[in-house]
């Protein structure tokens, strides 16, 4: 699906008023660039179908310069089956994966989501993909831009283990995938990161 070409707008007018509010020296151009804010926030607001105060709480706490947020996905196979988890809030299932964590790396980032999502310990082989959301269709559309990394990683121990985000844990076949949350994970994520599990020299994808 395509993305709203509004949305793209919206974070853009965002990105640039952050950008302005760190940098200026003040005066009427930081009141400027706050109405630009205020503009981008309410546009947002409107496009998502939600109240300009849950929109406000979502982006006020970022300071300094935008930059799109990192998003994490692993993906393990177990006799040609993926991993899969099961949103608690959507009910969909995706690769085990979330934010990127502050002093940590993007491959232990995969590692450690892996275990509090699913219960199992794995470790991260490789790097198949880095995906800018907006070239792929995922939906629905985060109101950040983020970037995902999807690594495939391979089982080591542990046991399907639930939590308050995920209510089920389990290995599909990848022609009998469950109904996906695809602003998460797309079959297309499935599918690349099973080229790799069968072929490890396959170089690292990546977006222009």
């Amino acid at each position: 699906m395509q993305k709203n070409p509004w949305i793209n707008w919206a974070e853009q007018i965002r990105a640039i008023a952050q950008n302005g509010i760190t940098y200026t020296d003040g005066g009427f151009d930081l009141e400027r660039y706050h109405q630009l804010q205020t503009i981008a926030h309410e546009m947002t607001a409107l496009l998502a179908g939600a109240p300009i105060e849950k929109v406000d709480q979502f982006f006020l706490p970022e300071k300094g310069y935008t930059t799109p947020k990192l998003d994490i996905r692993a993906g393990v196979f177990q006799d040609g089956r993926i991993l899969l988890v099961r949103e608690r809030s959507d009910g969909r299932w995706a690769l085990p994966g979330g934010w990127a964590d502050v002093c940590e790396s993007p491959a232990l980032g995969a590692e450690r989501e892996a275990l509090e999502e699913s219960g199992y310990i794995v470790k991260a082989e490789k790097l198949v993909a880095v995906r800018d959301v907006h070239k792929h269709p995922y939906y629905p559309t985060n109101p950040h831009h983020l970037i995902k990394m999807l690594f495939l990683c391979e089982l080591k121990s542990g046991s399907p283990t639930a939590n308050i985000e995920i209510s089920e844990v389990g290995f599909f076949e990848l022609d009998q995938l469950p109904p996906l949350s695809q602003g998460r994970t797309i079959a297309s994520d499935i599918a690349l990161l099973k080229q790799h599990d069968e072929n490890r020299d396959l170089p690292t994808e990546f977006d222009k």
